[in-house]
């Protein structure tokens, strides 16, 4: 995608079939009349996308390959002290974490969601620490309100904070 709009008109007409789905059923296929079902699908995509639309535009330098999806990517050095800064974030923790798969180099997380959870995987790679997380589920193409988004910077930015406070002592 190269621009914002682009991404938005494109992620309106993916959802067009599913609202357009609903309110064909709803309104019965023995009388079916395409305009109230169009319009309906349309209104929904767009109404869908549009309130997604705010919290994805909150986040300075978003990167437009993760504007508007709920897939995302981060990579940080992979030393041991920042596997360990993960490690211990997860382990402490607030919201009740369930742990799927744990090995010296990979670990992958269910986090619970309002109403699709999210896979956490965190792998170690010569490269560095490769950090990425998804919806769970068959609906991973929709938006979701720029959650894995949030958590995926607030990880790297809890990470980089403890690094720096380790460094100026």
């Amino acid at each position: 995608m190269e621009n914002k709009t682009t991404k938005f008109i494109f992620k309106t007409l993916i959802l067009f079939p599913i609202g357009f789905g609903i309110w064909t059923f709803i309104g019965g296929i023995d009388n079916f009349h395409w305009f109230f079902p169009t319009l309906m699908g349309f209104g929904l995509a767009f109404g869908t996308i549009f309130w997604n639309l705010f919290d994805y535009e909150k986040f300075d330098g978003m990167d437009i390959n993760d504007f508007l999806e709920s897939r995302h990517k981060l990579m940080i050095e992979n030393c041991d002290e920042n596997w360990n800064r993960i490690i211990n974030l997860i382990e402490k923790s607030i919201i009740k974490l369930k742990i799927l798969e744990k090995s010296n180099s990979t670990l992958k997380i269910e986090i619970p969601r309002k109403l699709f959870d999210s896979i956490l995987t965190v792998e170690k790679t010569d490269n560095g620490i490769a950090l990425k997380i998804e919806k769970k589920g068959v609906l991973k193409f929709l938006p979701d309100n720029a959650e894995n988004y949030s958590t995926l910077r607030t990880i790297g930015k809890e990470i980089k904070t403890t690094a720096n406070n380790a460094y100026s002592k």
